[in-house]
């Protein structure tokens, strides 16, 4: 099995897009500070936080503009179709925003050493207790280091990351993970990373790119739609095989979020079994859950990994084209359930 996790509001309790973003303003007010000390000089405080704060804004208001505009309406939309249309349609919203953090220069002179660090200390900063400054800091959904040891040390299962953020670097370091297999548990990541100008690209070779295309260049596309994320997941699959070809094709994916809807639908209709896709979802999931809301508006059953059938059962000829879903609040309820494990003989009666 190949398991495939979304990263913002999956392995981490919430999106860490802000707290990535004030890194990236306490970065450079640092830098402008040293320049201004030399030159005995004085900068504009408050700067940089007011061009991350003019980004946000935008952002939220091209996505309402979009959403209000578009036809079918969210009611009406009922099949997987009608909503991966609708969800590939805000490609123009994401990335005119990423190109606006781009033209800011939010994250130009950034290394990926100096956002590996970033991730490192938000997330150490999460395992204290005492600290409430949700802005600065990163926590992990309750079980994921236990998870992972069982899954990725002791199964020998390949992990994969699948992300839209806008940093590999920042991911690694909240994971404290690189890219080595050195110690046989790397965990490969698939998402944007920032280049020296601070634009915002993928990390791997897009498939619309050309093939003489530097990946450095900054002119690449990022990815930030959910058939982008699907994208990601075929090469995550492809990379696997790749290094492990004696492991078996099926995937589960994990993800929070509506850019995981294709991911989860693929990984969920795999014809050979095996595989599924679970939603992460705090407190009720089909009452707090967006994502668990559309599923179900798609006509497609989603029950807690507790009342699930297990992913690695033969499929069965009545099943036909029903996708494996389920939902869990966390790592510790996914691996209490068993649902990832191999069925008895009992369990395929």
């Amino acid at each position: 099995m190949h398991v495939v996790l979304d990263f913002d509001g999956t392995i981490t309790v919430d999106d860490t897009i802000e707290q990535l973003a004030s890194y990236a303003v306490a970065f450079q007010e640092a830098q402008d500070a040293k320049i201004c000390s030399e030159r005995k000089g004085s900068g504009q405080e408050g700067e940089w936080e007011a061009r991350w704060t003019g980004i946000v804004e935008q952002y939220l208001a091209d996505h309402r503009a979009h959403k209000a505009g578009y036809t079918p309406s969210e009611a009406a939309r009922t099949t997987l179709e009608h909503e991966l249309q609708f969800l590939n349609s805000l490609n123009c919203v994401e990335r005119k925003s990423i190109y606006r953090l781009r033209d800011a220069r939010l994250f130009a002179g950034m290394t990926p050493e100096d956002l590996y660090q970033g991730g490192c200390q938000a997330v150490q900063r999460g395992q204290d207790c005492e600290n409430q400054d949700r802005k600065n800091v990163v926590r992990l959904r309750l079980g994921f280091a236990t998870f992972l040891e069982q899954v990725s040390r002791q199964r020998k299962w390949p992990v994969s990351v699948v992300s839209v953020n806008w940093s590999d670097a920042w991911i690694r370091g909240v994971l404290q993970a690189d890219d080595s297999e050195s110690k046989g548990t790397a965990i490969r990541v698939f998402a944007n990373k920032v280049t020296a100008s601070g634009a915002i690209i993928p990390n791997f070779p897009r498939r619309t790119a050309p093939a003489n295309h530097d990946l450095e260049d900054d002119d690449i596309a990022p990815f930030s739609t959910c058939s982008d994320k699907a994208e990601a997941l075929d090469e995550a699959v492809a990379a696997s095989a790749r290094s492990q070809p004696e492991q078996p094709a099926a995937v589960v994916y994990m993800g929070d979020s509506m850019t995981d809807v294709e991911c989860l639908m693929q990984a969920g209709l795999n014809k050979d079994g095996g595989g599924g896709g679970i939603v992460m979802a705090d407190g009720d999931g089909p009452v707090t859950s967006k994502l668990i809301q559309t599923l179900v508006r798609l006509g497609y059953a989603v029950p807690h990994v507790s009342e699930a059938q297990q992913f690695q059962r033969p499929r069965r000829a009545d099943e036909g084209d029903i996708p494996r879903l389920a939902w869990a609040r966390d790592f510790e309820e996914i691996l209490a359930s068993k649902i990832l494990d191999e069925p008895t003989e009992a369990t395929n009666a």
